[in-house]
């Protein structure tokens, strides 16, 4: 993006309670839910004003939710990756709607980087996006991500223990 103008409203748009509260009695007169597609909160609509700060936006969110579905992966979690996944991807979604305020600085500074946003359909710098992820999720994101996963696994046992009756 040329103009750093439009890309900081852009960013305005999107993290400022102001703008969020606009959108929320948008919402509350409308009666619906003025979202759509890949949803980055309550701002969408005055973001769709700025083309290009979108689709840098969605970009950077498909970019995270691939990274976090590899990084549960290389973790081997075997039954309990479908889980935690699901877990994990609802939590980004949250922490990135209403962000931390350490996370917004870090989102601010990654929608900047032009050299991020090539023709490619993801951001292709791992350690960038597992950096960022280790700011956009909190402590409580990671435990429920494990306490869901560990769930999975012990109902799968009870599960096949039931089926199989084992015995001694």
């Amino acid at each position: 993006m040329n103009n750093n103008q439009n890309l900081a409203e852009a960013i305005d748009l999107l993290f400022n309670p102001a703008s969020l509260q606009a959108a929320i009695q948008i919402e509350d007169e409308t009666d619906c839910d003025v979202t759509a597609g890949l949803d980055w909160g309550l701002a969408i609509p005055a973001l769709l004003q700025n083309p290009g700060m979108f689709g840098r936006m969605t970009q950077l969110r498909v970019s995270l939710n691939r990274e976090l579905r590899l990084l549960l992966k290389e973790w081997n979690l075997g039954i309990a990756e479908k889980t935690a996944v699901e877990v994990a991807q609802k939590c980004l979604i949250q922490r990135l709607q209403l962000p931390q305020p350490v996370a917004l600085s870090a989102l601010q500074d990654i929608l900047k980087q032009d050299e991020l946003y090539n023709v490619e359909e993801f951001i292709s710098n791992r350690d960038l996006l597992k950096s960022l992820l280790s700011i956009v999720l909190l402590a409580s994101d990671w435990e429920e991500i494990a306490v869901s996963a560990a769930k999975s696994v012990q109902e799968q046992i009870i599960y096949q223990v039931g089926i199989n009756q084992i015995s001694a």
